[in-house]
């Protein structure tokens, strides 16, 4: 097409349009095998089913809906290929991205986390952050929950 605009020295493509297509048609396919020129109705039925029966089926998902992933909960298996997953913090809230099996594994421990600092004391409660988590998940726990 370039080499056409190039020769003729105009961006007029609807002009070149027929010329193109019947260029197209006549050159050998690799994906069927050979010229669209060629096909005929009653080859047209066995190519079809030769080009799509590669189509591959995403495979069955590793982890499930609810299953905890190191600090996520995964909320929704996707049937791309391949499978990808949503995940939500414990607040709650959506993480931006869809995940891969392979970015994701589950979680030894879930209930334990580490604190990053000891913010506030107050009574037998204590206001810590959390190691790897953002000031918004700050909280007051127990006391006796820190190691």
């Amino acid at each position: 097409m370039w080499k056409m605009f190039t020769l003729n020295g105009t961006y007029k493509w609807v002009d070149a349009l027929p010329s193109l297509v019947l260029d197209y048609n006549a050159r050998k396919h690799r994906t069927i095998g050979m010229r669209p020129v060629d096909v005929t109705p009653a080859i047209a039925k066995r190519l079809l089913d030769t080009v799509y029966s590669a189509i591959k089926i995403a495979g069955s998902a590793k982890f499930k809906v609810g299953e905890l992933i190191r600090v996520f909960k995964i909320v929704k298996v996707q049937r791309t290929n391949p499978v990808t997953y949503l995940l939500e913090d414990s607040r709650g809230k959506s993480v931006a991205d869809a995940f891969y099996e392979h970015e994701l594994h589950h979680a030894t421990h879930p209930d334990v986390y580490l604190v990053e600092k000891v913010l506030r004391r107050k009574g037998d409660k204590v206001y810590v952050k959390w190691l790897g988590f953002d000031r918004s998940h700050n909280s007051w726990i127990n006391k006796s929950s820190v190691i």
